[in-house]
């Protein structure tokens, strides 16, 4: 038996990894590496953690029944420029898709996604009783299929899910396809448009929410604070729209929505620049020294514009993670994301790197 094989078959037998957080192993104290999550693994902004410290003594108070200060921060925020009245504020992105969900869509009203794409929103719409209708995204490079969309789209549509950069593939819709869709929708339905990796965007061509609001049409811009920010455990993230809409959603919210932590946590985030430059230097590099060794391998993978690369698995995906797993390393199978065969790799320092590509030379 090679050495690879031996190494599969004894970390198959041995007892699994339990727990969604980086921690060390009972077995040898190894230090887990967790590329499963598209956090930032350079940690959260340092003026993030000094407000949660400093504002910890007066968690006994309702400090915040409102969340005015935060959306005036987000207003201001190199990243918006949008009117405060416009941005609404959730406990995360997921519970924002399930605000919507709730606000438009009725049981028997359907919904459009593109697959492969992130299961909350097929999750969420399911639970309001809609209909989805699946638009796959082009085979060869994961682009929108806009033509495909539009023929898709009937008088019970409701809503439409974009993620741009998408989640698993890092594909990124460009300022035409969206122009496309947007006149031949005529303001049919509403467009939830995800753009929770943006900071990651380089290309010019890239389409964003807002230029698209501040044309008048139906859409739903998303943020989080999970991603760039390095704030994925306080749960808190954004939308923004049309003032019909945004006010619309704002009567879900409750009153004292968001906790006086994250609250400042997210006002002073947004204004730490220098820790996202150096979130998405991380990421650029790391994703190029990534790629070189990929292709060293021979592995097939998708160039993207996220934090992640979405990677052809060199054997049956559930073996691969578990076996990574089992060797201190957690990556994420796409296949649960509709992407057969695939994984997904969070792209982390150049330590977390590493020990993903050293298991991968044991492994294959």
């Amino acid at each position: 038996m090679n050495q690879s094989k031996r190494f599969k078959k004894h970390i198959r037998e041995s007892s699994p990894y339990i727990g969604g957080t980086t921690r060390s192993r009972e077995e040898g104290k190894e230090k887990i590496f967790k590329l499963s999550s598209n956090e930032n693994l350079l940690g959260p902004s340092p003026l993030a953690v000094r407000a949660i410290e400093k504002a910890i003594p007066q968690i006994f108070e309702y400090n915040y029944q409102d969340d005015l200060l935060l959306r005036n921060a987000i207003s201001s925020s190199s990243d918006s420029r949008i009117d405060p009245d416009q941005v609404v504020t959730a406990n995360s992105g997921m519970e924002l898709i399930d605000m919507i969900c709730r606000a438009f869509v009725e049981p028997g009203d359907e919904c459009i996604l593109s697959s492969p794409t992130f299961l909350a929103y097929k999750n969420f719409a399911n639970l309001s009783g809609a209909r989805m209708k699946d638009v796959p995204l082009k085979e060869r490079d994961f682009m929108l299929d806009v033509e495909g969309i539009l023929n898709a789209v009937s008088e019970k549509t409701r809503i439409i899910f974009i993620s741009s950069p998408n989640n698993p593939t890092g594909s990124i819709v460009t300022k035409s396809e969206m122009e496309k869709l947007m006149r031949g929708l005529n303001n049919r339905c509403v467009v939830i448009y995800d753009e929770v990796y943006h900071h990651y965007v380089s290309d010019r061509a890239y389409a964003r929410a807002l230029d698209f609001i501040n044309e008048g049409y139906p859409l739903i811009g998303l943020h989080s604070f999970s991603k760039a920010y390095g704030l994925a455990g306080i749960r808190l993230g954004y939308c923004f729209s049309i003032p019909e809409i945004a006010d619309y959603l704002s009567k879900l919210r409750r009153p004292f929505m968001i906790n006086t932590l994250s609250m400042e946590a997210g006002i002073i985030a947004l204004s730490d620049h220098e820790h996202i430059e150096r979130t998405v230097e991380l990421v650029e590099r790391e994703k190029s020294w990534l790629y070189k060794e990929l292709r060293s391998f021979g592995i097939k993978f998708w160039p993207g514009h996220a934090n992640f690369i979405l990677m052809e698995s060199p054997y049956r995906c559930a073996d691969f993670e578990a076996d990574m797993l089992q060797g201190g390393v957690m990556i994420r199978t796409a296949e649960v994301f509709g992407a057969p065969g695939k994984i997904r790799l969070t792209v982390g320092t150049r330590q977390a790197n590493a020990a993903f590509i050293n298991l991968l030379k044991i492994l294959i």
